[in-house]
């Protein structure tokens, strides 16, 4: 959970617990139960968010690292593939097996 949805959590919660202890405090200021509700119910959307958030955050670490193994077998791949034409083909022929290299 992101330190900032975790901090407002926080704050949020022991507002709520406060006004709930001095009800009638809280009432003299104008804090209706339906505002203290909606408090609650946007303190419970926003964990499930967070939750939901941490999900997708694994699923995208594992997913970049599953796409990096794939690059770096590709580029293997790629280089094995030149060094065989450069060290069969002089280097006027490289060009025509899409090789750009001088050297």
């Amino acid at each position: 959970m992101y330190q900032i949805f975790k901090d407002q959590l926080e704050k949020s919660k022991l507002i709520i617990t406060g006004v709930k202890r001095n009800q009638r405090v809280g009432r003299d200021a104008g804090i209706e139960d339906n505002a203290l509700q909606k408090m609650e119910d946007d303190c419970k959307r926003l964990e499930a968010m967070s939750a939901e958030l941490d999900k997708m955050q694994e699923e995208y670490r594992k997913k970049s690292e599953q796409a990096h193994e794939v690059l770096d077998e590709l580029k293997q791949h790629t280089k094995e593939v030149k060094r065989a034409i450069k060290t069969k083909y002089d280097q006027t022929w490289w060009t025509k097996f899409g090789i750009p290299d001088k050297r």
